[in-house]
């Protein structure tokens, strides 16, 4: 029975392979790690890594998406969590978001030491990145009922490119000022009117 609660709990290899990757790129960097570093962190043979992610590119970017759906997820908490108040959900998810960037383990140390390893994935590769956070605050709008049209999609698409970009240059400002002024810009943009001052 002992081997059963074991097996229960061990993460996945897939999960496995991520653990490591994060842990690798944590101590040396993105451009310093290698498959088979990733390998020997998880205590798998490399062949069983490329059977998961065909290539060193796709390991990166299955782990972009994975730290993404962290940023996701505090985003569905917002929303789930605050009022119907279009301005004040919009707020505390784009705080969330800008405080996550900023407190991240990776994050800055990449784009500190490895910048140039890291960004394509957030800039011209970024696509899966964009489109997923997309769709994630579309149906999110959707919920509270803001009609999807046009207008939301583009909106949305701004606002995930927005914090992608505050993410890889932190504003000088504090990030409570600066998801006040989004949520602010985001709400006027959608529904024409502001929410009542708190």
């Amino acid at each position: 029975m002992p081997a059963l609660a074991a097996t229960a709990t061990r993460p996945d290899t897939s999960t496995r392979i991520l653990d490591a990757a994060f842990g690798c790129i944590h101590g040396v960097g993105l451009s310093r790690t290698t498959v088979e570093d990733v390998a020997r962190a998880a205590g798998i043979a490399r062949q069983t890594v490329y059977r998961y992610f065909p290539s060193k590119d796709n390991l990166i970017l299955a782990l972009v998406l994975r730290e993404e759906e962290k940023f996701l997820d505090g985003v569905r908490e917002a929303f789930a969590s605050t009022s119907s108040n279009l301005q004040t959900t919009m707020e505390e998810a784009l705080l969330f978001c800008l405080r996550f960037a900023r407190e991240h383990p990776l994050l800055d140390r990449l784009l500190e030491t490895d910048p140039e390893a890291l960004l394509p994935f957030l800039t011209v590769r970024a696509a899966p990145v964009i489109g997923r956070a997309r769709d994630v605050l579309i149906n999110l709008l959707t919920a509270k009922g803001i009609a999807r049209d046009g207008l939301l999609e583009e909106a949305a698409d701004a606002v995930v490119r927005v914090v992608i970009s505050y993410a890889l240059c932190p504003p000088e400002r504090r990030p409570e000022e600066v998801a006040r002024d989004l949520a602010r810009t985001f709400t006027l943009a959608l529904t024409g009117k502001e929410a009542s001052p708190r």
